[in-house]
């Protein structure tokens, strides 16, 4: 079952295509040709899945008001936390980072990478594969299952975004508009820190749901009466 094309289609998979599209394509056919025959159990995920990617101004409408956008097939994690801190908080040129989060369907998934790492039988092919192949090995081994990948073909929907990221406004900025005395700040500061709270940090805020979907009713309720109001009379 775990056969050297297989274990190939992985490691080249991992080892990414470097903004290359119709690179990632190739693998995206190589990896899903030789995972279909894999048993269920590494191609079926029942808890929900995350992935991290940085939001672009041109992806908006797509993401907020068609709530559909298609990546093909994309690497998501199980682990929350690891979503979080890849690739970091800011990317240049982008509006924000955005925390998905989606329960797949049984179509969706093409490979749970983690599952196959937990399975002895897998560990062992892969062992004896590293001894054949060592080059191309580098990536599958590097990576293991420390992303608690699951490769899916789910598109990216607005209405599962949980988190975004951006920074808290300045502290002196914060007691201003909050009307906190200058005499008050020091103490306030020290209490932030205590708790975990750093002004001006960049951090997620996991109320994006309910923003999102404020922000999206807003904006097909402007259309709606844009529509109404441009409609031809009789």
């Amino acid at each position: 079952m775990f056969t050297d094309a297989l274990l190939l289609a992985i490691n080249a998979w991992q080892n990414g295509w470097r903004e290359d599209q119709a690179r990632k394509a190739v693998l995206a056919a190589t990896l899903q040709e030789h995972t279909a025959s894999l048993d269920l159990s590494f191609r079926s995920v029942t808890t929900p899945c995350f992935r991290k990617r940085f939001v672009h101004k041109g992806e908006l409408v797509s993401l907020l008001l068609k709530d559909n956008l298609d990546e093909g097939m994309t690497s998501w994690t199980t682990d929350q936390r690891f979503a979080e801190r890849f690739k970091g908080f800011a990317r240049e040129g982008a509006v924000s980072a955005a925390i998905y989060c989606h329960t797949p369907l049984p179509e969706e998934v093409v490979v749970d990478v983690g599952a196959l790492w937990q399975s002895g039988e897998f560990v062992t092919a892969a062992d004896a594969f590293r001894a054949r192949h060592a080059d191309n090995s580098k990536a599958l081994f590097h990576f293991r299952d420390r992303q608690s990948e699951v490769v899916l073909t789910a598109a990216l929907k607005g209405s599962e975004i949980v988190a975004l990221s951006g920074a808290s406004s300045p502290f002196d900025e914060l007691c201003d508009t909050a009307g906190i005395p200058e005499e008050e700040r020091d103490a306030k500061f020290r209490q932030l820190i205590k708790d975990g709270v750093y002004p001006g940090e960049l951090r997620y805020t996991y109320a994006a749901q309910d923003v999102i979907a404020r922000t999206i009713l807003r904006f097909r309720e402007k259309l709606e009466a844009l529509k109404v109001a441009t409609a031809p009379t009789a």
